[in-house]
């Protein structure tokens, strides 16, 4: 189909180029095939003679038919709105804070203030994937302090409360004995 649009672009170039007046001071237009087939900025500039800009692909001088079907194929539509994320930061009854759904979904608050993700495409084109990038994308992988905060102020007090579950998978990411200014029992020597 490109090639097909490109041959009609070089037949209205050629077209253009022999119905045109002769202006003696403008520079010459290249006539032959091959010097019109150089480069698509050539097939632009050739097709545009009048010299006002153009989009790629707009086709003049065609049957109604044919010139339609190619633009509304070849043009895309314009985007008239801009894309925006829609947050409710306060409930328009109580005035009270929302939290954004989409980070409860995506993330888990540890009871440290940290917070956990898994590994985006974790189950796409699994038969591509070697074994050992299967189990790395298995694991879940620390936010850092910059998103932590974020994340944060995104949800309310009550997500960031520690909640209890039985059987809680994430139970020993919950305390940070490892370090000493987060330890809370003493160590053992």
């Amino acid at each position: 189909m490109l090639r097909t649009v490109a041959s009609v672009a070089i037949r209205q170039g050629l077209q253009a180029i022999r119905t045109q007046p002769v202006n003696r001071l403008a520079s010459k237009p290249a006539t032959d095939i091959g010097t019109l087939t150089r480069s698509f900025s050539t097939l632009l500039r050739i097709g545009n003679a009048s010299g006002s800009l153009r989009t790629p692909f707009t086709v003049t001088a065609q049957p109604a038919n044919i010139n339609s079907t190619l633009q509304s194929a070849l043009v895309p539509p314009v985007q008239s709105q801009q894309p925006s994320r829609t947050v409710i930061k306060f409930s328009m009854v109580k005035g009270k804070r929302k939290s954004v759904k989409p980070v409860i979904k995506r993330f888990k608050r540890l009871d440290w203030g940290g917070w956990i993700r898994t590994m985006s495409g974790r189950h796409k084109h699994m038969w591509k994937k070697s074994a050992a990038r299967k189990r790395r994308l298995r694991q879940h992988v620390m936010v850092n302090s910059q998103q932590a905060h974020l994340l944060d102020k995104m949800v309310t007090k009550y997500w960031k409360r520690p909640k209890h579950y039985i059987n809680d998978p994430y139970e020993p990411y919950h305390t940070r004995e490892e370090l000493r200014e987060t330890r809370r029992k003493p160590v053992q020597y």
